[in-house]
């Protein structure tokens, strides 16, 4: 995965218009901007970013970008201090945005187009990775290597980036505004700058990180299926889930059986690492592991087998795959709450086929 890498033309008269009308927006301080509907369908669909002028635009609360051609948002739009709506609804090229969104005091609703972004549970878009910083010769960058034409100014505290041998890049997830988590693009100065970013929400892949997850998770998935006859599914997309099971987990060549405590909902963490995790089994009632053979380098997570045309599917290297299930009882979550568990996902190459293994075990009712 990369990023776009088109370059802006200066010279094209969408992005002369563009320039003009922010002008005026600039001049009379209006608080509600949507410069595409001044652009004729030729010239919006010339333009791929905002001029950095955006950032005079300290009145505008309301900037409404729908069905543009975007492909990147400056950081300059950190300088819209009075922003508090955005709209980029149905700019479906638009994959990411800049940290300097995240700061900006007042903005409390957007309309994204969540499908779009990496890193979404839903679409689960993987993060381009980012190129590790180093000295170049002077001139514009390369957009689809570092998502920008030039970097100045440091995201995180406002002070100057020394080139690109000075540059921290990273991607974190953050909740800008209303339900929406959206991924950001951080450029900052030092590492200290990345150390002092929020943490992302429960669901996305703790942050910062670049591209490659974080301590080998590379991707973390919050489900929520129905357990009917007290069991759910892991297995490779192409196989036939076998209905035989025992020991509340039941393995077969490429599918599993999951045995639960209830046969409602369950609040089900899928996780997919590089490599095996650290052990962390105290938190969790019972913990059991095996393996299952996944040739098309896809896992499904469901819980009805009828269900695999739309079940949840999970990206690994074709070959052998690890399942580590742990499980908390509905006890310990609180009254009312649904069992929880969690599903790690790891390749073990060509060997590793170790059946069913039992790391802990306490008594549970239904299973």
């Amino acid at each position: 995965m990369r990023f776009h890498g088109q370059r802006q033309d200066v010279s094209a008269p969408g992005w002369l218009r563009l320039s003009e009308l922010v002008a005026e927006a600039a001049a009379d301080g209006r608080e509600e901007f949507a410069p595409l509907e001044g652009l004729t369908g030729e010239q919006r669909r010339q333009v791929v970013t905002l001029p950095a002028s955006i950032g005079t635009l300290t009145r505008v609360r309301h900037l409404r970008l729908y069905g543009s051609n975007l492909v990147r948002i400056p950081p300059e739009i950190g300088g819209m201090r009075s922003l508090e709506e955005f709209t980029p609804y149905t700019s479906y090229r638009l994959h990411w945005f800049p940290y300097e969104l995240a700061r900006l005091p007042l903005l409390r609703r957007s309309t994204v187009s969540t499908r779009a972004l990496y890193g979404n549970p839903k679409t689960r878009l993987p993060f381009p990775v980012l190129a590790e910083p180093e000295a170049v010769g002077a001139g514009p960058l390369d957009p689809a290597v570092w998502g920008a034409e030039s970097v100045g100014v440091c995201s995180v505290c406002d002070g100057p980036v020394a080139g690109v041998a000075g540059l921290h890049q990273a991607w974190v997830s953050l909740r800008t505004s209303g339900a929406d988590v959206l991924p950001l693009l951080v450029n900052a100065c030092s590492s200290g700058c990345l150390d002092a970013l929020p943490s992302p929400p429960a669901g996305h892949l703790p942050g910062p990180h670049r591209g490659r997850g974080v301590g080998g998770l590379l991707e973390t998935v919050e489900l929520e299926l129905f357990a009917d006859r007290f069991r759910l599914y892991v297995q490779d997309q192409d196989a036939a889930a076998d209905t035989a099971w025992a020991d509340a987990l039941a393995p077969d060549r490429r599918s599993l059986v999951i045995g639960t405590s209830t046969d409602q909902g369950v609040a089900v963490t899928v996780q997919v690492f590089t490599a095996e995790p650290p052990a962390d089994h105290d938190a969790f009632d019972r913990v059991v592991e095996a393996t299952v053979e996944v040739p098309s380098g896809r896992v499904a997570v469901l819980d009805d087998p009828d269900g695999l045309p739309v079940a949840d599917r999970f990206d690994l290297l074709p070959g052998l795959v690890r399942v580590r299930v742990s499980h908390s009882s509905p006890a310990a979550a609180g009254d009312g709450a649904p069992e929880r568990v969690r599903v790690r996902l790891w390749p073990v190459g060509g060997g590793g086929a170790e059946g069913v293994r039992v790391i802990k075990e306490q008594e549970r009712q239904g299973v």
